[in-house]
């Protein structure tokens, strides 16, 4: 990596040592911080003073970042989560403040390259694609593509929730000209995965794209490689996420009710997270009998210890882009279980983990349970996933990624 280039980055949601969109923005700026100078225009939310200890650190000076607040006034709270469209009314209002700020900025600043990084979703381009400087516009995912099929298994609100966002995104990525605009103007439109991108090139017009998932792999040495489990130990199980039903918890617990009916299989199941599906899953565990713990909120820096203790991770999210717990537990050497569907179908592959068909839940169950016993019954087939998680980790580092940005900022420069 040669040539330093002067980046602005607009990243409404980064912070340290947070997971979900603030991990992305921060990473994002972490990495592209060591190699190019960072103007970074940023939401004054509940985690900035993390941002603004580290812009204010020797690290940070070395790395000449320079930090411009923008505050926004709606906050995406669990209760402003039912009326999605005033936070994307702020959070558009929020941007065009940004445009203003950032047009005073290239007036005394050489920047290079613009850069829009979060929110990930296609819904909301912001406006700097209007300046006379290369802009890049991601990581985007396409939300509202889950399979309508699987509504009945959401509750009432979430299935709400669901239809308004598939109906506003056909209805964005057909008839915005704001959306079309930003996509043709972008010099590159990073997308979360081949998915993504084809539909930014066929409904939005975009010239150029490349898939670079939004989040990527955090390779932390270890202390020892979690070695094969023995025959007579239980299997561990791992979920983390959010308690609700677009996340499909329920799948594995399901999954689970098979196989305490049979008896054959000695488990553990973790769950870590919390949200409003926590109680009734917890319930379930209860009433079939499930052998489990509930951990609750586990800080983003003490989970890998989970995940190296477990010997299979479960991705049962039937809506998310990529998603971080895909990159932990494949960087802790631990397989993945996931849907076939979304991002996770392109990441996940018999080298990692194993992927579950989406026909119906009970199907998804049934699977679930099976591979459950498969791999029980069949560790010598089990560790070598452990393994090639690892090495999937390394090839979604945040190291590969941003040796793929930097080659991306030179082809524009």
């Amino acid at each position: 990596m040669q040539q330093r280039l002067k980046i602005l980055i607009t990243a409404n949601h980064c912070a340290p040592n947070q997971g979900s969109e603030h991990g992305v923005g921060w990473n994002f700026v972490w990495q592209i911080s060591q190699y190019h100078d960072v103007y970074l225009v940023c939401n004054k939310h509940d985690y900035i003073q993390g941002v603004i200890d580290f812009v204010n650190s020797e690290e940070g000076k070395k790395r000449n970042i320079k930090l411009y607040l923008v505050e926004q006034k709606v906050k995406y709270t669990k209760r402003i989560r039912f009326f999605p469209f005033l936070y994307y009314m702020d959070y558009e209002r929020w941007q065009k403040n940004v445009y203003s700020l950032v047009s005073d900025i290239l007036r005394t600043e050489p920047i290079d390259i613009i850069h829009h990084i979060t929110n990930i979703t296609f819904r909301e381009p912001g406006f700097l694609w209007k300046l006379d400087k290369p802009f890049v516009w991601g990581p985007v995912g396409i939300l509202g593509d889950e399979p309508i099929k699987f509504i009945h298994f959401y509750s009432r609100k979430e299935a709400f929730k669901m239809v308004i966002r598939r109906w506003t995104c056909i209805y964005q990525l057909n008839f915005s000209g704001r959306l079309k605009k930003a996509a043709q103007r972008a010099a590159v439109c990073l997308c979360v995965s081949n998915h993504a991108a084809q539909v930014m090139r066929k409904k939005l017009g975009a010239r150029r794209t490349e898939v670079i998932p939004e989040t990527g792999a955090i390779l932390r040495d270890l202390q020892a490689i979690p070695g094969p489990r023995a025959a007579s130990d239980p299997i561990q199980l791992l979920w983390v996420g959010r308690f609700d039903s677009s996340k499909g918890v329920l799948f594995l617990i399901e999954a689970l009710k098979r196989i305490q009916e049979v008896g054959d299989v000695k488990y553990k199941l973790i769950l870590v997270g919390d949200g409003d599906q926590r109680e009734e899953a917890l319930e379930l565990c209860e009433e079939y009998d499930i052998d489990y713990a509930y951990k609750g909120y586990v800080p983003y820096t003490e989970v890998a210890d989970l995940y190296q203790q477990s010997h299979l991770f479960f991705l049962t999210s039937l809506m998310d882009a990529t998603t971080t717990v895909v990159f932990e537990a494949l960087a802790n050497y631990c397989p993945v279980i996931a849907l076939n569907h979304l991002s996770f179908s392109e990441i996940v592959d018999q080298t990692c983990g194993a992927k579950i068909d989406l026909r119906s839940p009970e199907q998804i169950a049934d699977d679930m349970a099976s591979t459950i016993r498969h791999f029980y019954f069949h560790e010598e087939e089990r560790y070598p996933l452990s393994l090639g998680a690892r090495k999937k980790a390394e090839a979604y580092s945040w190291e590969k990624k941003m040796e793929q940005i930097h080659r991306i900022y030179q082809s524009l420069v």
